[in-house]
């Protein structure tokens, strides 16, 4: 997000979003146009007037060094070749996200190799991974978000790729759930030749087990019917989870979240590699891949959820999540602030959700006692909205913050409102605790488990980028 003073004319974001998924790895640039919407002397509303992509890069399979480990240099590789396809330095990016997904999240050095890839990729791209936020951010990228805009509804957009199958309802542009299933395209492998299983991932495995217990390892002899038969039962646990079904005994192994609520669905969007094969069926040669992602595309459009409701085309499928990682990771909210001098940019800043003390009102420091460790430079303070925004009240909020912000280790101090009232209680704070560096912003939509990368003031602009983000590795 993006808060702004005094931005009198627009200004260009260059965003990178790179999608480290469990089959394809993409890369894409987009640049974002700011501008203040409000004339003259109002309070400044900046907003995002215009995105387009500069360029989308080609799609390359994941490198691997073994089934366990992600290769780093590989990667390397690839993002340092498409940037220089797309005519852009590290130096030339000013936000972005690498995200990495699927099973690619669930392997040993993951969490090492994003960062890595993060602090070359540009200044301030950050490094996020979680199912949960990948649903999101699919959504985002597959036009559903958009769709439910339009259509006044609730639009639940479903993307299948090579490790997971990620659910995100989207109600008149607000996303109101998540759920991630392990089911993808290549949680099955393939010989292209012999259309025999050569490996199977162990999500597949516990299925595969709990329907043929005689069946140890991969067979040649029946593996058509029985991946079928495997495949159809994963899209049946789809299913339930959509239908809010009871799940089975065979379901615990492939659910890994379920937030969706019990409400109306009014479309679906499929998006991912196997959407394609949704929207265009008949492909003879399922195993072109190496993997059975027609297969489960075949599945999916015989499922309840294909045949029971409205099903439209996004306007992306195998390019979602990579456009929503550099198109909609950053958003803008109008909004004055209070951002102490030198004190930019911070990465990784957990967000912290208060209690009710007894008097009534919020306490922050027992939450806070779980990132006070050397892992966290500092931690964000989140103030839930307040019944009024009165002088009275902001004072009174103040006054408690302050009481407790010495207490809390790390610098500087950062506080978030859900309301716009930065202004005014940065200030007061800073009038508090004059010699302390305060970071105080407003309008950012945060959930528990939220992590915040703030950036340095735009040049020339009294702007901040800020993204939030998970870092929940899947294991």
């Amino acid at each position: 997000m993006a808060y702004g003073n005094n931005m009198a004319k627009e200004m260009t974001l260059v965003s990178v979003g790179i999608d480290i998924g469990t089959t394809t790895t993409q890369l894409v640039i987009s640049r974002l146009t700011l501008v203040n919407v409000m004339p003259g002397s109002q309070v400044p509303k900046v907003e995002i007037s215009h995105k387009s992509i500069a360029y989308l890069g080609k799609v390359h399979f994941t490198p691997f060094e073994d089934r366990q480990h992600v290769d780093g240099a590989a990667l390397r590789k690839i993002i340092a070749k498409e940037y220089e396809k797309a005519g852009v330095r590290p130096e030339q990016i000013d936000t972005g996200a690498i995200i990495i997904t699927g099973e690619t999240a669930k392997k040993e050095n993951a969490s090492e190799i994003i960062h890595s890839l993060a602090d070359y990729a540009g200044d301030f791209v950050v490094a996020t991974a979680g199912p949960d936020l990948e649903s999101v951010i699919a959504g985002k990228g597959s036009g559903a978000e958009a769709l439910s805009k339009r259509l006044h509804g609730c639009i639940a957009n479903i993307d299948i790729g090579g490790g997971t199958t990620n659910i995100a309802y989207f109600d008149r542009g607000k996303c109101i759930g998540t759920a991630c299933i392990n089911v993808g395209g290549r949680l099955f492998e393939v010989d292209p030749i012999s259309h025999n299983l050569t490996f199977v991932s162990p999500p597949a495995q516990k299925i595969l087990s709990h329907f043929y217990p005689e069946t140890v390892q991969a067979r040649s002899e029946e593996d058509l019917v029985i991946i079928k038969h495997c495949l159809r039962s994963m899209v049946e646990c789809v299913e339930r989870v959509i239908f809010q079904e009871p799940l089975l005994v065979q379901d615990s192994c492939l659910v890994m979240t379920n937030l969706l609520p019990n409400v109306k669905i009014d479309g679906v969007v499929f998006s991912g590699g196997v959407a394609r094969y949704i929207y265009l069926p008949g492909i003879n040669e399922w195993w072109i891949h190496g993997d059975v992602g027609p297969l489960l595309a075949e599945a999916f459009r015989e499922s309840r959820i294909y045949s029971s409701l409205p099903v439209h085309e996004g306007t992306e499928t195998i390019h979602a999540t990579v456009l929503g990682a550099g198109a909609h990771t950053v958003n803008v909210s109008g909004s004055t602030i209070t951002v102490s001098e030198h004190t930019l940019p911070l990465r990784n800043v957990p967000a912290v959700y208060p209690e009710l003390s007894v008097s009534g009102g919020f306490t922050w420091l027992k939450p806070s006692e779980n990132y006070t460790d050397a892992l966290y430079r500092t931690i964000a303070l989140i103030v839930p909205p307040l019944p009024n925004t009165d002088f009275t009240t902001i004072l009174s909020l103040a006054e408690t913050l302050a009481g407790e912000l010495p207490s809390i280790k790390g610098e500087p101090k950062v506080v978030i409102a859900q309301q716009d009232i930065a202004k005014v209680l940065g200030q007061t704070l800073q009038r508090l605790l004059p010699n302390m560096p305060i970071v105080c912003l407003d309008g950012i939509e945060l959930a528990f488990g939220d992590f915040l990368d703030i950036a340095k003031p735009l040049p020339h602009q009294d702007a901040v980028p800020v993204i939030v983000k998970t870092l929940v590795f899947a294991r």
